[in-house]
């Protein structure tokens, strides 16, 4: 695979070859054509693929951090401080308060909840102490930026998608969902 830059379409072709399936897709997500089902089924399923092996473990490549943006509202009891859950966020992994200390790292209690602004149900980030920055994994990335686990993780858990949505091959479909777990068990690209 080195010297091959990863795409959607790449990796929606590696699973499909997982599964037997004659076709070859092109373009990129959400958009991928050719390949007949294969292209319409990775065109639904691709994103939950991804997003869900992207929370079961902290892959170092997905970590980033950003400052905590105040929601405007008053937060919901019994916490005393209210933040914007960013819109790429996929899951918090730790907020920094403002006054933090290298010597004394107290960790911060937080929670994620759903709080109206403007009227408008918002996914917001609780905590009792004022937090200063985010640190969390994003979805903002693309395949090239791909840890080789993760990525073969995705490979096996597409291709069992694709193996019940195209085939009807539950075997199959059992077989490479315990590939991919077993990838992930392996901690590739997590955090030390």
């Amino acid at each position: 695979m080195s010297g091959t830059v990863l795409t959607s379409a790449s990796v929606v072709n590696r699973a499909a070859a997982q599964i037997g399936a004659q076709a070859t897709v092109q373009g990129l997500i959400p958009n991928l054509t050719g390949g007949g089902n294969v292209s319409t089924y990775a065109n639904i399923l691709y994103q939950g693929v991804v997003l869900m092996i992207l929370r079961e473990q902290d892959w170092e490549f997905s970590r980033t951090s950003a400052a905590l943006a105040p929601s405007g509202n008053a937060p919901l009891p019994p916490w005393q401080y209210e933040y914007l859950y960013p819109s790429d966020c996929v899951k918090v992994r730790q907020v920094t308060p403002q006054i933090w200390s290298a010597n004394d790292p107290v960790p911060v209690e937080w929670t994620v909840a759903e709080h109206a602004i403007l009227t408008a149900p918002t996914k917001v980030i609780l905590c009792n102490v004022p937090g200063e920055t985010l640190v969390y994994t994003t979805s903002n990335m693309t395949e090239a930026q791909w840890d080789s686990i993760f990525a073969e993780a995705v490979v096996r858990l597409l291709a069992s998608e694709l193996a019940m949505a195209i085939a009807g091959r539950p075997d199959l479909s059992k077989q490479k969902l315990g590939e991919s777990g077993q990838l992930m068990s392996t901690g590739g690209g997590k955090d030390s």
